[in-house]
């Protein structure tokens, strides 16, 4: 349980009043931090590993049907 504080002046008061609100500005960040880190984990690019990846990229260079070829070669081996 959480003890009573006795202030003498309001002086007092706003310098905890103060402490608390950027303590509370500080955890904000830390949260909204948090999630920016998590959703860039979630991204699609990601959570594939590095060979796919510069796969992907390579197939991005490569135009026509032998793009869409190997696009359906490397999702058949990532989905196996």
């Amino acid at each position: 349980m959480m003890e009573s504080k006795t202030y003498r002046t309001y002086d007092e008061i706003n310098r905890d009043l103060e402490i608390l609100k950027m303590e509370k500005d500080l955890a904000y960040h830390k949260l909204v931090r948090s999630f920016d880190d998590t959703k860039d984990n979630l991204a699609p690019m990601n959570m594939i590993g590095s060979v796919p990846k510069a796969a992907i990229r390579l197939l991005g260079i490569i135009p026509g049907p032998v793009k869409s070829m190997g696009l359906t070669y490397l999702l058949k081996k990532i989905f196996k």
